[in-house]
């Protein structure tokens, strides 16, 4: 089932449904089970729940726990547990609300669940998009451990490169370049986005001006989501520039 989501991203298909080229299979709805759809919100909640606990003010919360709920103990899986499902459930209800909203608004005559797993492959790449910006400066330095293993591939004390005391460099990219990385990343993902639920909507409306309308509501948790996304990924760089 993830290699089913993620693989709608790809140039090719092998059989699968949808189009040739890059997010060629974006363009074919989900299947219409609560299952499948809580499982693709999952991936954008996965993201999103270890920006927040990267964040100060769960650190905060977390040092305010007893013992007993410390990062380590059982108490405090089993919160992180009961946080992730609440999340999930969360998120569930605000796309599933915000997909009322656009089928009300553009007098779909699909059910719920069908405008749902349709408007949901517009998220595939904002999930891919916020993966990649969470994990680029975690990728960008410990990417660097590859110039040593260049040289000593099978770890028997070899120096083919002269590269075998390579120390990864944690100042290679500068912060600000990050972070800019990370914006550009995330709006271009949520205009991908949008232009996927364009689409689909284009689609399934009666009329072109009704599909016009209905892209607002699905264009306002697109916002929303940008700012929150945002906001999750600046929390680490922010606290590096308060220690710096």
């Amino acid at each position: 089932m993830l290699f089913a989501t993620w693989g709608r991203l790809g140039y090719l298909r092998f059989g699968a449904p949808g189009t040739r080229g890059f997010f060629g299979g974006l363009h074919r709805p989900f299947e219409a089970s609560v299952s499948r759809l809580t499982f693709v919100l999952m991936l954008l909640v996965s993201v999103s729940f270890d920006g927040l606990l990267a964040t100060p003010a769960w650190k905060t919360f977390v040092s305010q726990l007893p013992e007993s709920v410390h990062p380590g103990m059982p108490a405090y899986t089993l919160l992180l547990l009961v946080v992730f499902v609440a999340l999930v459930g969360v998120i569930w209800g605000l796309f599933a609300g915000f997909a009322a909203a656009v089928r009300s608004v553009g007098h779909l005559d699909e059910p719920l669940i069908n405008v749902v797993a349709g408007l949901l492959p517009s998220l595939v790449p904002i999930a891919f998009g916020y993966l990649l910006a969470h994990n680029f400066d975690y990728l960008a330095i410990n990417g660097q451990l590859l110039i040593h293993q260049a040289s000593d591939p099978f770890g028997n004390g070899l120096n083919i490169l002269g590269t075998v005391n390579y120390e990864p460099n944690r100042n290679l990219i500068p912060t600000a370049v990050v972070w800019y990385f990370e914006i550009v990343l995330i709006i271009g993902v949520h205009i991908a986005a949008v232009v996927l639920a364009h689409g689909y909507l284009g689609r399934v409306a009666r009329t072109e001006s009704q599909g016009r309308r209905a892209e607002w509501p699905w264009i306002a948790a697109m916002v929303g989501y940008t700012m929150t996304s945002l906001w999750l990924l600046a929390q680490p760089i922010v606290q590096e520039g308060i220690r710096g």
